[in-house]
């Protein structure tokens, strides 16, 4: 009996073991577990900036890649005649300088910075005062040909360019060059060959250091109030042969340009340029006493008044130029300097004696 109670002793002695071995098993196991588990919560991370890479382009206010807007612009002079129409790659411009060449014409300098467009043109010569457009933006001066103060003002300013006329940068537009009376309207370029031609040059690459910029830009969309006037259609009559237009687009929120009536195309795109800001700059315009081919002076050194028209409304602004080299500045009707909406800029440098309609 006593062998019997002994047996039973230690077989509950045996079970406590067992019961007291299973308890801390089962902990083990749950503090596995656990540690499992957090080991696969996600690490709290941060959201990538879409704009890390990017930058405000300093000619459209408008993000780009970093890189490229850091680049020096190229300033394009743009045939403007009725029948050189419709221009290829100009929708790629960010900035659109218009004014008097001669007789009743205008020419279009067309700043580029972010393009790549493979036909630019038709280019046409420059004037002495085409080089302070491309001063303005601090860009590389693109032409073909020029007259004898546009070549002086070429030197004597210490502009850097690119010449139609001794530059393998351009070609011929071989239907265009075949009809007759269109030779000097065929004259092409494209973004790829003024870049490389620049580079052999070894012209800078990149914006001035100490380059001050040309606009500033609100930091986000932004409507013209107090003392704004009405301006949803502008009509510019520079001559009885060129009246430039601008028709506001409501749903946009941007202009459509026109040529007497006939909206502006991209022949590369088949579609009508477009801008969110128009500025009008009035300046003393002459013509030069003596030149038989009617060519014009045009004072941008100084100050003037003018318009700044954006979202179907415009305000007065006036504009100061202290020299050849330095940017243009605009000034609101307080003095306060200028802000732009961000987008294409379309400058029309317009005759100071000459009326043009907002409605």
């Amino acid at each position: 009996m006593r062998r019997f109670f002994i047996m039973l002793a230690c077989m509950a002695a045996l079970s406590f073991v067992a019961c007291g071995n299973d308890k801390p098993e089962e902990s083990a196991e749950l503090q596995s577990e656990n540690i499992y588990d957090k080991k696969e919560e996600a690490e709290p991370t941060e959201e990538a900036d879409p704009y890390e890479s990017m930058a405000e382009s300093p000619f459209t206010g408008e993000y780009i890649d970093k890189e490229t807007a850091r680049l020096r612009p190229f300033a394009v002079v743009i045939n403007n005649l009725h029948k050189a129409l419709p221009q290829s790659g100009i929708g790629q411009a960010d900035i659109y300088y218009e004014v008097l060449a001669e007789g009743e014409i205008t020419r279009i300098t067309a700043v580029f910075q972010d393009f790549d467009a493979e036909k630019i043109g038709p280019v046409r010569s420059a004037r002495e005062y085409f080089t302070c457009f491309a001063l303005d933006s601090d860009a590389v001066f693109v032409h073909h040909g020029g007259s004898e103060t546009g070549y002086a003002a070429i030197k004597n300013r210490g502009v850097e360019n690119i010449d139609g006329m001794v530059s393998g940068a351009f070609w011929r537009d071989s239907e265009r060059a075949g009809m007759p009376g269109m030779y000097e309207h065929s004259s092409y370029t494209s973004a790829g060959n003024i870049k490389k031609e620049a580079e052999e040059k070894g012209y800078r690459k990149y914006l001035d250091e100490n380059y001050p910029g040309m606009f500033s830009f609100y930091e986000s969309e932004t409507q013209l109030t107090g003392e704004a006037v009405n301006a949803a259609s502008v009509s510019l009559p520079y001559s009885s042969y060129q009246i430039s237009g601008f028709l506001y687009d409501p749903q946009e929120r941007v202009y459509s340009r026109f040529q007497s009536g006939e909206p502006q195309i991209d022949e590369l795109t088949g579609e009508q340029i477009k801008v969110k800001n128009i500025i009008i700059q009035n300046a003393k315009t002459w013509a030069i006493a003596g030149d038989d081919a009617g060519r014009r002076g045009v004072e941008l050194v100084g100050s003037g008044a003018g318009m700044f028209i954006t979202n179907g409304k415009a305000r007065n602004i006036t504009w100061e130029k202290d020299s050849f080299s330095s940017p243009t500045r605009w000034y609101d009707e307080k003095g306060n300097v200028l802000k732009l909406n961000k987008g294409k800029t379309w400058i029309c440098v317009f005759p100071d004696n000459i009326e043009y309609t907002l409605e």
